[in-house]
């Protein structure tokens, strides 16, 4: 009985992974830039949890989570990557 329950839980698991949400990721000059953007396509008012100054995270409207944060790389230079949920 105990196989067939983690059988049954194992399926449900991989069915779960395979209904996820998609991510629209970008990369912007500045916070402000990045945040204004997700306003504009993920929705207002922004439920921020997390601000500091290289790192901003919340939720949008919907309850999908966000992020802008600060990157550096010795190719790109300094940059800020956004990213959205959204519903498959």
């Amino acid at each position: 009985m105990k196989f067939k329950t983690a059988v049954l839980i194992s399926t449900f698991l991989v069915a779960g992974n395979t209904m996820a949400d998609s991510v629209m990721k970008a990369e912007f000059h500045s916070l402000q830039e990045c945040l204004s953007a997700i306003k504009a396509n993920g929705g207002e008012p922004l439920k921020i949890i997390q601000d500091k100054p290289d790192m901003v995270t919340g939720r949008l409207p919907n309850e999908k989570m966000f992020a802008c944060e600060k990157k550096e790389t010795g190719s790109k230079g300094t940059y800020f990557e956004g990213w959205f949920m959204v519903k498959d």
